[in-house]
């Protein structure tokens, strides 16, 4: 499995800045998903300390891509193919 660049894993993260959620409420909407990941290792994707798997990446997104239709905001996460 390859390994996401940068821009993509930097382009969650600004999504996540846009949303105004905390890093714990971005944790536990992704949880909520199914997310196995703690709320530290959420932390280290985000900030590129640690690389997420492509299943990860779909889970940020569809955290945030959920999270901005709750909200009205036509906005959509890029998802990842394996």
């Amino acid at each position: 499995m390859s390994n996401l660049s940068e821009p993509q894993v930097q382009l969650v993260e600004l999504y996540r800045q846009h949303a105004c959620l905390s890093i714990e409420a971005f944790w536990l909407r992704c949880f909520e998903l199914g997310g196995m990941s703690t709320p530290w290792e959420l932390d280290a994707f985000l900030h590129e300390a640690s690389q997420p798997t492509h299943h990860e990446h779909n889970l940020m997104a569809l955290a945030l891509n959920e999270y901005f239709v709750e909200i009205g905001v036509s906005q959509t996460v890029p998802y990842i193919d394996p």
